[in-house]
């Protein structure tokens, strides 16, 4: 009596477990964003950016994405971060050094607006982890730490600039 019981409950289990689609697991290709579907911009973002432009995006299932996963920027040039979607966004890299100014933290790009960094001319060629998060107040962003959190690109600096 009781095998018969059993039996349907594991076929059940079994079906229940092959019809749940399964998690990508793939940080490679993972999206920025912070699980909520992110929409488009209903204008155009602002144009005439300089330096290297990086396109941040939603794709068809409002997920975020660089538009680049690697990103080469020679020394003294301009990183510019275009947002194509209606949600502020954090930008951080592992080494804020690297760039001219004061900077000490997250770039702020608000939603459907852009917004950059500039090198420093002397920095010597090497790359960096960069990263994303989804807030409009960048000093609660932190740079992702273990292997379950998602570092999303590489800002690479391609070259030596001279002084």
């Amino acid at each position: 009596m009781r095998i018969r019981v059993l039996f349907p409950l594991c076929l059940t289990g079994l079906m229940l477990a092959c019809a749940t689609p399964s998690r990508p697991t793939d940080t490679a290709s993972a999206a920025l964003s912070d699980g909520t579907p992110v929409q488009p911009c209903t204008t155009p973002p602002p144009t005439g950016v300089g330096g290297v432009v990086v396109d941040i995006t939603a794709d068809s299932e409002g997920k975020v994405h660089f538009s680049k996963k690697t990103v080469p920027v020679p020394p003294g040039q301009t990183v510019t971060f275009v947002s194509q979607v209606q949600q502020d966004r954090c930008i951080g890299v592992s080494d804020y050094t690297i760039f001219a100014g004061n900077v000490t933290g997250p770039l702020l790009v608000p939603a459907c607006q852009s917004a950059s960094w500039t090198l420093n001319a002397s920095d010597q060629a090497k790359q960096y982890p960069m990263w994303a998060c989804a807030k409009s107040d960048c000093t609660e962003c932190t740079q992702p730490q273990g292997v379950k959190e998602t570092i999303n690109g590489t800002l690479e600096v391609s070259g030596r600039g001279g002084d």
